[in-house]
């Protein structure tokens, strides 16, 4: 799950990241809210009226994070502290620093977000009392409140990627003590609700004698496509943990240079010809050349930079360079012709099993550098090499 977004803010520890694709569902929102509410309050007129629906897409958006809050705030309690809590497009989700270890935490972690969205709309019954009536303050609340009863009901459902899946989940995985087991089970049936969310958005207004709405039909079928999505990557998931005992990182690493952060670019050149290559007995004439392989000289899991303490700060990037004139590789650090690692890209030698896979599900990535106990490098560990061991590939 990527942690990309506009962050704003920090909570238990985790980073709060909005990521763009939220305005494009506030948007959507307000559209559709401005109407009802130009409907119960005329004298509004069309700009305070988007104004309101607006501030009805923010309460919304105050809604998903109280949600995944309650994801986090459990979570941590049971001894898995959250890393971030990104919004977006479909909602929301919460990253943690690990799984949870037993099937009746991760029960109680996922029920709770649908507790909090029931909760929330008990709280805006009880505040519609507290307001006066057919103001813009009571449109607001009963909006919210109905818009929390049908996110705790949804997310209820039992499939997989909803909450009632992950209760599912922990079920069948109490039940037969296999985790794999009850996420194939639970995606499954996340595929049967994305198949049923689809048929009511097409089927039930001609069953009915009402033509299909083409907003609500369009914005139904969306979200049944993202749930088979999902359900669909938690179905494979499931069948990699059946494997994921038999993989280790170090039985599939690839052999890699380094280079010291304080190198040039004439130094990469040089080191990437043939006689500096004890991984080819008898390698043939070096080119540095575009392309991922940047000529025979390249080990085959690429060249990692260091930093001046010999931390992995990168991968020499062939493209970059043999793009840089032959007069001026003297002259250009070797940093500037790295591609940065980016965040979870390093990864440690013993890592084994489901272990190894949640690690790089959490970051996903193209390759990862992998050091050992005294964090110098190992060697690369290809994403590829990994999904296809787990997978039987």
């Amino acid at each position: 799950m990527g942690t990309e977004g506009i962050r704003i803010g920090s909570v238990l520890g985790a980073s709060v990241r909005l990521r763009p694709s939220w305005f494009v569902i506030a948007a959507v929102v307000t559209w559709a809210f401005e109407p009802s509410v130009s409907i119960r309050l005329p004298d509004l007129g069309r700009p305070t009226a988007y104004l309101v629906a607006a501030g009805f897409a923010a309460l919304l958006l105050g809604s998903v994070f109280l949600h995944e809050l309650a994801h986090a705030v459990t979570a941590r309690r049971l001894g898995s502290p959250p890393t971030a809590i990104v919004l977006d497009l479909w909602g929301g989700h919460t990253a943690f620093s690990s799984e949870l270890s037993s099937p009746g935490r991760s029960i109680l972690v996922a029920a709770v977000g649908p507790a909090t969205n029931a909760v929330l709309a008990v709280c805006g019954v009880a505040a519609r009392a507290l307001v006066p009536a057919g103001g813009i303050a009571e449109l607001l609340l009963l909006a919210l409140t109905l818009s929390n009863v049908f996110v705790a009901a949804f997310n209820a459902l039992p499939g997989l990627p909803l909450d009632g899946g992950r209760v599912l989940e922990g079920v069948v995985w109490a039940a037969r003590g296999v985790r794999a087991d009850g996420t194939v089970a639970a995606g499954w049936t996340g595929r049967v609700v994305a198949a049923v969310v689809a048929g009511y958005a097409v089927g039930w207004p001609l069953l009915t004698g009402r033509s299909p709405q083409l907003y609500s039909t369009l914005w139904l079928v969306a979200i049944a496509a993202l749930l088979w999505a999902g359900a669909t990557q938690t179905i494979r998931v499931g069948r990699w943990r059946r494997r994921a005992p038999g993989v280790t990182a170090r039985a599939l690493l690839q052999p890699a240079g380094s280079l010291p952060g304080t190198a040039t670019a004439a130094d990469a050149v040089a080191y990437l010809r043939p006689a500096a290559a004890p991984w080819e007995a008898d390698p043939p004439a070096a080119d540095t050349g575009s392309g991922e392989d940047a000529g025979p000289g390249t080990p085959p899991g690429g060249v990692v930079v260091l930093d001046a303490e010999g931390r992995p700060v990168g991968f020499l990037d062939p493209d970059a360079l043999a793009a840089v004139p032959v007069e001026l590789l003297a002259e250009v650090p070797v940093l500037d012709v790295t591609r940065t690692l980016a965040e979870g890209a390093v990864l440690p030698d013993h890592l084994a099993g489901e272990d190894l896979v949640e690690r790089m599900q959490r970051a996903p990535q193209d390759r990862y550098v992998v050091v050992d106990e005294a964090g110098t490098v190992a060697g690369v560990l290809a994403w590829r090499a990994v999904a296809e061991e787990v997978s039987g590939g």
